[in-house]
């Protein structure tokens, strides 16, 4: 009897294991962008597009105006696709930021199950990695953020410097993260030459939000700005009524969490950013009127440094420049406390030492993330042609980087403690 009970239970195990090997196997080939996203690699890509467009791009670089090309990755040749100069502050006519989209001039050519990708020049960075590594400490904190890898760009088979390659947040990437597409996105698009945004109340019309600062993204056609505009009536709501009313639109635990892990990276141009909302996405499937924020554009973080204050826009500016989602949120006694909670768990997981680390070897997550993108894209830094800084202020942008990621925890730790 315990013989064969014994056999039934290897039986079962071997079972199982096949099964898990099984479902691992199905999930990798249902990814066919996971060689694409991997970071693990310096990638190149190249681009063929005829030069006078090539030069009329980068003479027009605040045109939005597409160029037919092809590009190739690997082994993988796709033919016209759509190019044009893309960025805010990033525009540029030496090194342009780049959208590729993949069905620009046939609406059913992918790449890779992708319709397009961006790829952003990151002239106002001098390291290279803040774009990547804010993305990357997004997921580590279980945020939706898009995946980015290192590449050299070759344009007609000349290298034009070393880009991120960005996945762009459209139905691919809503697929990946929440399981469905068939919902509302909103870029929340800041113009540059209107008045900051705070969440304050514009009325009860929609047209007052969409199509901006919320363009949208999918049903662009029946954009639903109504649940955007009964979303800032419940964030204005009076009083105890806050809370449940803001309910049905706002998973507030994910805000905080958003909030928080921008403000560990010293973001000055996020939500709560020195320039009013900037650099989000936000997603509500079709039958629910809750939406989810998705993070964008980490250009910026890191440069406030290691002894930003997690209360910076929050309590040390005007009452009229204070977001009034996060003023409400803050509020409520159990919301602050997951804001600090949610700033000590970012300081846990950036300093975390693996447990098979070599003696003596102290360097945390963020300080080894930092390390390995800089053996991965250092040679290619060295040699980009048309990044705007020296190599040295490369080097000492590596180094600060270092440096923040070493003692911004302490920092963040102390104002926590004197928040209690």
């Amino acid at each position: 009897m315990y013989r064969r009970r014994h056999v039934l239970q290897v039986v079962l195990a071997v079972a199982m294991f096949i099964a898990a090997v099984s479902r691992t196997h199905t999930q990798i080939v249902l990814d066919p962008t996971a060689e694409f996203f991997d970071d693990t690699v310096l990638h190149d890509l190249k681009l063929w597009i005829n030069s006078r467009d090539w030069e009329t791009l980068k003479t027009n670089f605040l045109s939005n105006a597409y160029y037919p090309a092809d590009f190739q990755w690997k082994t993988t040749t796709v033919r016209n696709v759509g190019i044009r100069s893309r960025g805010n502050g990033s525009r540029n006519g030496f090194k342009p930021g780049l959208r590729v989209d993949i069905d620009r001039y046939s609406s059913t050519q992918k790449f890779l199950g992708l319709k397009s990708f961006v790829l952003r020049n990151n002239i106002q960075d001098a390291s290279q990695m803040h774009e990547w590594l804010g993305m990357l400490f997004f997921r580590r904190m279980g945020l939706p953020a898009s995946r980015e890898v290192f590449a050299r760009l070759f344009v007609n088979n000349q290298y034009v410097g070393l880009y991120t390659i960005v996945e762009s947040v459209d139905k691919s990437f809503l697929t990946r993260q929440f399981g469905e597409d068939g919902g509302y996105l909103y870029d929340y698009e800041y113009p540059v030459d209107a008045a900051p945004f705070y969440f304050e109340d514009r009325g009860t019309d929609g047209a007052a939000y969409v199509p901006l600062p919320f363009e949208p993204e999918t049903h662009e056609n029946n954009a639903r700005a109504d649940v955007i505009a009964s979303m800032v009536q419940a964030i204005n709501a009076s009083g105890a009524n806050f809370r449940a009313a803001v309910a049905e639109f706002i998973d507030l635990t994910q805000f905080i969490r958003h909030v928080a892990a921008e403000a560990f990276l010293s973001e000055q141009d996020g939500v709560l950013g020195d320039w009013g909302m900037n650099n989000f996405f936000m997603y509500r499937p079709a039958f629910s009127n809750q939406f989810r924020w998705i993070v964008w554009d980490k250009s910026q973080a890191f440069i406030q440094g290691q002894a930003y204050s997690i209360w910076h826009n929050i309590t040390d500016v005007p009452e009229a420049n204070r977001n009034r989602l996060m003023s409400r949120a803050l509020e409520s006694p159990d919301l602050r406390n997951l804001y600090l909670d949610t700033l000590l768990e970012a300081g846990r997981l950036a300093t975390e030492v693996p447990i098979d680390t070599l003696p003596g070897d102290t360097r945390g997550w963020l300080e080894r993330e930092i390390d390995r993108a800089n053996a991965l894209i250092a040679p290619s830094v060295m040699t980009d042609p048309l990044k705007p800084y020296t190599n040295d202020e490369f080097v000492a942008a590596v180094e600060y980087l270092r440096v923040f990621a070493r003692e911004r925890t302490t920092f963040v730790n102390a104002d926590v403690a004197a928040s209690r």
